[in-house]
C-alpha cells in the first residue's frame, strides 16, 4: 500500500477509530480461504458454542494458523500490517487470528472494546489492533460489524444497559474493518434467511501484551521452523525489543535456525542496561 493511500486511512483512524480498505484482499486469497473454511467447518464439526459473546447461530473458529496454511498469508498481508506496525510498534505481536461465520437468527453482541483488559485509564495509547476481514459481504442485514465511531476517546467502557449510537461497518467481500483496540464495537444481529457473514478477524497487540491465544502451545514445531520469518516474530517467536522473551539469554529464532540479530542486539541491549552477569 502506497504511503498517501495509508496516511489517509491513518487519519479515519485517528479521527473515529476505524476505517475501512475496500479491494484489500485479492480475489484469489477470497476464494482460497473460503474453500478452507467450508472444508474445515465440515471436517471439524464446528457448531455455535451458544453464549451470547460467541454466538447461538455463529460458527467459529480460533487459532487458524495451526488448521491450514492458507490462514499465514492473513497477518503478514501488506495491505493490513502496515497499520498495526503504526498503531502499535514494528515489533508488535499476532494476538489472535478466529474465523466467525455468523448465521441466520443471530443476536448482537454486546458493546465491549478489545483492549477492555488493559487496566489503563481512558483514552489511552492503542494496546491492540484489531483488523476484520470480509470475505463475503457485509450488510447491516446479515451481521455487519456494528461501531460506535470516536468512542477510543471515551474515559470509560461501555456499561451495562447504555444506549449509544453505533453504525453498520457495511463492506463488501474482500474489505478489511481496521479498528483501534479501544473502539466499542460488536458483532451485528443476521436478520437474514438464508445469508452467512464469513469475516476473519486477525489481531495485534503490543509486543509486551499477553496474546489473547498462545501461540506457542497452539503452533507446532515443525510450522514454526517452516514460517517466514515475519510471521514466526509476529507470533513471538523473536525478541522485543532486543530483550524481552529470550530463552537462555538468546533469542528464540535461534532454535528455529534464524534470528541471529536478535541475539546479537539482545548482547547490545544487556550491556547497555547492566543486565549482565552480577
Amino acid at each position: 500500500m502506497d504511503e498517501t493511500r495509508l496516511s489517509r486511512y491513518l487519519d479515519a483512524l485517528e479521527e473515529d477509530g476505524y476505517c475501512i480498505i475496500e479491494n484489500a484482499i485479492e480475489p484469489s486469497l477470497i476464494e482460497e480461504v473460503r474453500t478452507s473454511v467450508a472444508r474445515l467447518e465440515n471436517d471439524l464439526n464446528i457448531q455455535p458454542r451458544g453464549n451470547r459473546a460467541e454466538g447461538f447461530a455463529t460458527k467459529r473458529m480460533y487459532n487458524l494458523l495451526d488448521k491450514d496454511r492458507v490462514f499465514w498469508k492473513l497477518p503478514v498481508h501488506p495491505n493490513v500490517l502496515p497499520f498495526a506496525e503504526r498503531l502499535l510498534d514494528e515489533e508488535c505481536l499476532l494476538s489472535g487470528t478466529t474465523c466467525m461465520n455468523i448465521g441466520p437468527g443471530e443476536v448482537h453482541q454486546g458493546l465491549h472494546s478489545d483492549d477492555g483488559l488493559v487496566n489503563v485509564q481512558r483514552p489511552r495509547i492503542p494496546f491492540m489492533v484489531t483488523t476484520i476481514w470480509a470475505f463475503s459481504d457485509f450488510t447491516a442485514d446479515n451481521g455487519a460489524t456494528r461501531i460506535v465511531p470516536g468512542s477510543h476517546k471515551f474515559d470509560h467502557e461501555p456499561r451495562k444497559g447504555q444506549k449509544v449510537d453505533h453504525v453498520p461497518a457495511e463492506m463488501a467481500a474482500g474489505s478489511v474493518l481496521v479498528v483501534n483496540g479501544g473502539t466499542w464495537h460488536c458483532g451485528g444481529a443476521n436478520t437474514t434467511d438464508t445469508d452467512w457473514r464469513l469475516g476473519i478477524s486477525v489481531q495485534y497487540c503490543q509486543g509486551y501484551l499477553r496474546q489473547q491465544q498462545n501461540q506457542y502451545y497452539s503452533l507446532s514445531p515443525k510450522d514454526v521452523k517452516a514460517m517466514p520469518q515475519r510471521l514466526a516474530a509476529l507470533c513471538g517467536f523473536t525478541l522485543y525489543k532486543g530483550i524481552m522473551g529470550h530463552v537462555d539469554g538468546a533469542s528464540p529464532g535461534r532454535f528455529l535456525g534464524a534470528g541471529h540479530a536478535d541475539e546479537v542486539a539482545y548482547a547490545a541491549m544487556r550491556t547497555k542496561n547492566g543486565v549482565a552477569e552480577s
